[in-house]
């Protein structure tokens, strides 16, 4: 396997002119059964960086300079992950950080990680055996922390504890299917979007724990705008992948009001008093004929569903179909409220009908997570958590 080492420099002089030898003597050897290039990403640094690295050019040759112009340690890496991918011709590609805050003896801990069947491995702090400087600040350690944490719940995936590590390793197989040229953040965010898209992909995800070491020359890179940008990134990128459930819920919401108005007509001018369970149920199509109507409008009509299923009153029988199970539901736990706490139910010195209170904990709690059940595998088959199955793994 052909492996591109990628190191963004920029005022790294002292670091690479240490790095690189330290590489070639000593981890490189180790690596027998892969091809390893470097791939030295200099963003014109002024400090001479770029006249160190073509020095060990001559002394090795599998050590490759690209240059270019400052705009991001993001930019600097898709140039390099693209440079590695098309000229390279590199079977899988490694993020890591010329500053010595990754460690090189860890390099053949993720490779080997990849050996033994990984898609993406990562170099992770926050799993056993992993660890973050001790010299950091209270501050520094709280901020990354909590923005590992503030992601893994954004994203509504704990399988993964260390989101925002920068030392990776990818087969290209997966990081050609991303789009480079339309990430979120071409600063330190951009990490988070790949990782975030290559999960999506099913990529198999191992984590490797890592000792995260403070510089040993220059200060930290990482800004208030790039804390920023990154939660912006991560909030987006969450949205985004909520938006169907956020559509959903919106339609549901319009489906509600519908169905307690209906079930408050049905009674009034039905005269269903003592029948409410009927004027639940009747309330009840009533909300899933409005949610059938946008839900197929709106919600789901990205789906291929929509073309396959035939005609539109097809679609809408089987949705009623699908759908009488959240009738009953809604019909059963009325009628028994109503025998149990009578027609009414005395509210801030009002009688309200029975139906009325009790339906709306009954669709909060049973009816929405089934019918969202439904109509993702069922109605408009989505195949949402199939496709986007994620393997996961840690290694010692």
């Amino acid at each position: 396997m052909k492996i591109v080492i990628i190191l963004p420099t920029y005022n790294e002089r002292d670091n690479i002119s240490k790095l690189i030898p330290l590489l070639e003597e000593d981890i490189l050897p180790q690596l027998k059964h892969h091809t390893i290039q470097l791939l030295i990403v200099d963003d014109r640094s002024p400090d001479g960086t770029a006249e160190e690295v073509k020095k060990f050019m001559h002394k090795w040759k599998n050590i490759e300079l690209l240059e270019g112009d400052k705009k991001g340690l993001g930019a600097a890496y898709v140039r390099g992950m693209k440079y590695a991918m098309d000229k390279m011709h590199a079977d899988a590609v490694m993020e890591f950080d010329a500053d010595f805050q990754h460690n090189p003896k860890d390099i053949p801990r993720l490779i080997k990680a990849m050996d033994d069947g990984a898609d993406y491995v990562i170099g992770s702090r926050y799993v056993p055996g992993g660890s973050i400087p001790k010299e950091w600040g209270l501050d520094r350690k709280v901020l990354s922390v909590f923005g590992s944490l503030i992601t893994r719940v954004a994203w509504l995936n704990f399988a993964i504890h260390d989101m925002t590590s920068g030392f990776k390793l990818a087969k290209t197989s997966f990081l050609k299917r991303v789009d480079l040229d339309t990430l979120l953040s071409y600063q330190f965010a951009y990490k988070m979007h790949i990782l975030h898209d290559i999960v999506k992909l099913g990529a198999v995800v191992k984590e490797v724990p890592i000792a995260f070491l403070e510089r040993e020359k220059g200060a930290s890179k990482i800004s208030q705008k790039d804390q920023f940008d990154s939660l912006y990134v991560v909030m987006r990128l969450g949205i985004y992948d909520r938006k169907r459930l956020i559509k959903f819920l919106f339609v549901g919401g319009t489906g509600f009001i519908v169905q307690l108005t209906v079930i408050a007509l049905a009674i009034r001018l039905a005269n269903l008093h003592d029948k409410q369970f009927v004027a639940a149920m009747i309330g009840g199509e009533a909300a899933i004929l409005s949610n059938f109507m946008l839900n197929n409008l709106w919600t789901f009509k990205d789906t291929k569903a929509i073309k396959q299923q035939g005609s539109f009153f097809r679609r809408l029988v089987k949705f009623n179909i699908a759908s009488f199970a959240s009738i009953g539901i809604q019909g059963t736990v009325v009628f028994i409220a109503e025998k149990v706490l009578g027609p009414t139910i005395p509210i801030l010195g009002m009688n309200i009908h029975t139906s009325l209170v009790i339906v709306i904990p009954t669709i909060i709690l049973l009816v929405i997570p089934l019918n969202y059940f439904v109509y993702n595998r069922v109605i408009w088959k989505t195949q949402y958590l199939k496709k986007h199955k994620v393997a996961h793994h840690e290694v010692s």
